[in-house]
């Protein structure tokens, strides 16, 4: 069959199966708890699906299989490590968060200290932050239907907003529903991808055996060789240097284990218990997808050492399941990467709209809003959110791994000793959360431009976040004993 029509063919599939999804969902979002958590009444398994679905991104598939081709293992430390690490200790405050029984984290801030100042300013935040990181998931799919369709990046990426916007409108029933049906295809579509490598290759060890001896460049963009053992090294060159990677962890891994998108998913489960159950089998099935993923990373450098090609890092596994690895299963591979990037996409969408209308708008209303009104918000500031995300995705980063942690190294500087502080500090004061956000974002403001000029050799969000908990703890010893006479 035509390689195009084939194409075409998965295109209308997935569509008609998404916009099915959304259309159902749109009559269970009638109030902002069915809008924003379906009123915690999600069955453990869905609660699985959505938060693995949403963990998993353009940044794991496309960039971090890249990285690994081109790299090998020393990308894991930069990112997979710090990820889990990160998880286990959002374990460790699921119990607290879930008992506060907040809709959104800014939340969180006004029910300790009665502040809509602080909910508000962490809201707008958390909307800037998550416009910013949305790009991602948008690069992602315009590198997918670029492969797919052969059009130019900027008009593929506008149908983006044929699945991320719909699927964002039923509010979280259609996410969690999007992601379920995504995280059944990502599966599969790896397991077979998976299958073929190993299958070419000979066997799985081979992967690994053959990937010890592979030099050379890995394509014609890259700065530098691989010599033979590089691949299965922790540590690498560039950004995957030991002083880097292991900075990192303030950067990707703090900055997961405060991410509200994780957070929201602990406070839409059940109860505290199928929360914390929820996290564990997640990084189970999140362990056996990243061994998949780097075992498809190695076993195609060992089946391409070089490809004769300019690629950046974030474009080499659409290409070689477009070329070298091409068969009758490369669209729905491709389509499974869509769908990591969409169940990704919708829930930063819906932290975007709650952002906007629970935590600004509807904590600074002089009166109590409607729910119908803070739904209709919410489904105006998704797109809103989604149209800004896809402006700035025009122009978008080089790296999609490097850029995440960079955005998720602001939650670790201005979220992590604000959230982890009440949470786990009785004596933690209003004061003291005021002063680490602003700390953080000085500190943001001063190691971000050092950084990107090459003049600092760790990431910023180790010296920022220690700034941000120094300036949290100062704080509230300094005003502990006044905030507890008022």
């Amino acid at each position: 069959m035509n390689k195009t029509l084939l194409y075409l063919i998965y295109f209308a599939a997935y569509s008609a199966i998404l916009l099915v999804i959304g259309k159902s969902s749109l009559r269970d979002s009638d109030s902002v708890g069915k809008f924003f958590m379906c009123d915690r009444r999600l069955p453990l398994w869905r609660c699985v699906c959505t938060f693995v679905g949403t963990w998993v991104s353009a940044a794991s598939i496309l960039s971090l299989t890249g990285s690994v081709y081109e790299s090998g293992l020393s990308a894991l430390m930069f990112s997979v490590v710090p990820w889990f690490l990160g998880a286990l200790l959002m374990i460790h405050v699921s119990g607290k968060l879930y008992a506060t029984g907040v809709t959104t984290v800014p939340e969180l801030f006004r029910v300790r200290y009665g502040s809509k100042g602080l909910q508000a300013a962490f809201g707008a935040l958390l909307a800037a932050v998550y416009v910013l990181y949305l790009v991602i998931q948008i690069k992602g799919f315009g590198i997918v239907a670029s492969t797919l369709f052969g059009i130019p990046y900027s008009l593929s990426i506008l149908l983006v907003y044929l699945f991320i916007l719909y699927t964002s409108f039923g509010g979280y029933q259609s996410v969690t529903r999007s992601d379920a049906f995504n995280l059944i295809l990502m599966i599969v579509g790896l397991g077979v991808l998976l299958v073929i490598v190993v299958a070419r290759v000979g066997s799985l060890g081979g992967i690994y055996s053959g990937a010890a001896g592979v030099t050379g460049y890995a394509h014609a963009g890259m700065e530098y060789a691989t010599e033979a053992g590089d691949l299965l090294r922790p540590f690498g060159q560039g950004d995957f240097a030991p002083l880097m990677s292991i900075s990192m962890f303030f950067g990707w891994g703090l900055g997961l284990a405060v991410n509200p998108q994780y957070a929201v998913r602990i406070l839409a489960s059940r109860d505290a218990r199928s929360a914390r159950r929820m996290i564990w089998i997640s990084l189970a099935l999140l362990a056996g997808i990243y061994f998949t993923l780097s075992s498809i990373g190695l076993g195609m450098r060992v089946l391409i050492p070089t490809v004769n090609e300019t690629l950046s890092t974030d474009e080499i596994l659409t290409y070689i399941l477009n070329n070298d690895l091409y068969s009758t299963w490369s669209g729905f591979l491709l389509f499974a990467i869509i769908g990591a990037c969409v169940s990704t996409a919708n829930s930063q969408l819906l932290l975007i709209a709650s952002s906007c209308s629970c935590d600004i708008v509807g904590a600074l209303w002089p009166r109590p809003l409607k729910e119908s009104t803070l739904v209709s918000l919410s489904r105006g500031a998704v797109m809103a959110g989604g149209t800004l995300s896809l402006l700035l995705a025009l122009s978008p980063p080089a790296s999609l791994l490097t850029y995440g942690g960079d955005v998720w190294g602001v939650f670790s500087v201005t979220l992590l000793a604000p959230v982890f502080g009440t949470l786990l500090w009785k004596s933690t004061t209003r004061t003291g959360v005021c002063a680490a956000l602003g700390a953080g974002l000085l500190a943001l403001a001063v190691f971000y431009p050092l950084y990107y000029e090459g003049l600092l050799p760790v990431h910023p969000a180790l010296p920022g976040t220690l700034i941000s908990a120094g300036a949290l703890w100062l704080g509230s010893v300094l005003s502990r004993k006044r905030e507890a006479e008022v």
